[in-house]
């Protein structure tokens, strides 16, 4: 198998749609830990504060070539404008190995614009700042994926040239209230056949080709939810072997790179004072309940008993973490085990853990 190179695909709403855009691109990042040298002795001391180390913010410069000659002369006017506006927004940036779609929040520090002869093309070099300082694997029933040609980039935008000088039909004081152009235009993609699951096998060959055709990334938890249904963006399922027991226990395999702390976990069924151990560290939910439980990342707790009732947040004194263990769940790459303790021996019930895969 050829280990392809990380390609940078896009950032905001500007698509590099083929090799000629991007002329070079140069990712450094770095560690938290540090060393001091031994006053008596040989090396140095390090403090490694748990078995991964953490990274800092990384940072990446990319030298973009901007060709308008497959462009009229109406879409010229307006495409630097364009590039420009996606530059200036704090965003995500997109990036392809293979076959796996990546994804992390960005912003643009510097940039500088070469002079060149040419009077097609403008030469941009941009610094971005990662300030996660880490990637996160792109979840393929949130993210679509729309057939993108440099042609027709000002398609789903309502960005064109106004003349000063003529009388304008949209009044200064009356505000518009027919929905965006870009949000009905991407409407008719949102579907799962353009999804990242069923296009998963096509976007390597479509991202690493030089036609300079390719997709732009649309990223729509709402479609999602709309065509898969809830239940399969809560993440793993695991339920109890018999509904006589009070124990759910099983496995199941994350391939994250980094160990996540992201990790959001949900109960469905029927359970009383539950305890939730992810490999080996357990926490508690006090209460009685019959419907969906909801545990975040940052200890929220949120109830539905049914789901024609509004959702209830549930006070965090209501979450009690068992001596000797501590607040989170820390999930990594491989097999992970998970044990719910219900304490209700007489309905089926469910636990789904969803896991922010993440890597450098």
């Amino acid at each position: 198998m050829t280990i392809l190179a990380r390609k940078y695909i896009q950032f905001n709403e500007l698509v590099i749609d083929n090799y000629e855009m991007l002329q070079s691109a140069d990712l450094s990042g770095s560690f938290k830990t540090s060393t001091a040298e031994y006053s008596f002795g040989h090396g140095s001391y390090a403090v490694f504060k748990s078995r991964q180390h953490f990274s800092t913010e990384q940072s990446l410069s990319l030298s973009l070539k901007l060709d308008t000659r497959k462009l009229d002369c109406e879409q010229k006017k307006i495409y630097k404008d364009y590039v420009l506006m996606n530059l200036m927004s704090a965003g995500k940036l997109w990036a392809i190995e293979g076959e796996q779609l990546l994804w992390t929040n960005a912003f643009v520090k510097d940039f500088s614009e070469t002079y060149v002869l040419d009077r097609n093309s403008v030469s941009i070099d941009i610094d971005l700042v990662l300030y996660e300082g880490i990637w996160h694997k792109a979840d393929p029933r949130k993210v679509f994926l729309q057939p993108y040609s440099a042609c027709n980039f000002a398609e789903c935008l309502d960005i064109k040239e106004v003349d000063e000088c003529q009388d304008c039909c949209v009044s200064c004081v009356r505000p518009m209230k027919e929905p965006c152009v870009k949000c009905l235009c991407e409407c008719d993609f949102l579907n799962a056949e353009n999804s990242l699951c069923e296009l998963k096998k096509e976007i390597a060959a479509k991202f690493y080709s030089q036609c300079g055709d390719s997709y732009k990334i649309i990223y729509n938890c709402e479609a999602g939810k709309k065509i898969w249904g809830e239940e399969k963006l809560l993440g793993h399922k695991i339920c109890k072997e018999d509904v006589c027991k009070n124990i759910i226990a099983g496995q199941f395999y994350s391939d994250t790179t980094i160990d996540s702390e992201n990790v959001t976990v949900t109960l469905i069924g029927s359970f009383k004072d539950p305890i939730i151990t992810i490999n080996g560290n357990s926490m508690q939910i006090l209460g009685d309940y019959n419907g969906k439980l909801t545990l975040t990342t940052n200890g929220e707790i949120y109830y539905l008993e049914d789901e024609c009732c509004s959702e209830v947040f549930i006070d965090i004194n209501n979450l009690v973490i068992p001596e000797g263990n501590t607040f989170g769940y820390l999930v990594h790459q491989g097999t992970n085990g998970v044990i719910v303790e219900t304490h209700d021996c007489c309905e089926m019930t469910c636990v789904y853990i969803k896991v922010d895969r993440i890597s450098i």
